[in-house]
């Protein structure tokens, strides 16, 4: 019975182990480029459904784990374009969009987003 209780209790915290190592790559990103907060303030700036990493996530696992440290590995895939969609990971940040999200670009001039921008640009 002793067993049993002692995997039962492995079983239960090891996953949440993995969530609270996990979202500390969450708050070194949010203290590399401010986003506390903000719209990418959330595991999904890396991730698909939950768990699988999207292409900007990949993309920092692999530099992550090739470097050793979290915030040169957001400095290394800052000038890729990890969804492939003509904007530098950087660039997407900056404008609040998501990296790893090819259908989250940067407005352009012509976007109603662009437009209310420009507004505030000035």
């Amino acid at each position: 019975m002793r067993q049993v209780l002692l995997l039962a209790t492995v079983l239960l915290l090891v996953p949440l182990a993995v969530v609270f190592a996990k979202s500390r790559y969450l708050t070194t990103f949010n203290n590399v480029y401010g986003t506390s907060n903000k719209t990418l303030d959330t595991c999904g700036t890396c991730h698909v459904n939950g768990y699988n990493l999207n292409s900007y996530g990949a993309d920092f696992d692999t530099q992550n784990n090739q470097l050793g440290d979290e915030t040169q590995a957001f400095k290394v895939i800052e000038p890729m374009d990890s969804d492939k969609d003509t904007y530098s990971n950087i660039d997407e940040i900056n404008a609040g969009t998501f990296p790893g999200n090819n259908t989250s670009t940067l407005p352009t001039e012509s976007s109603t987003w662009g437009k209310i921008k420009a507004l505030y640009d000035n």
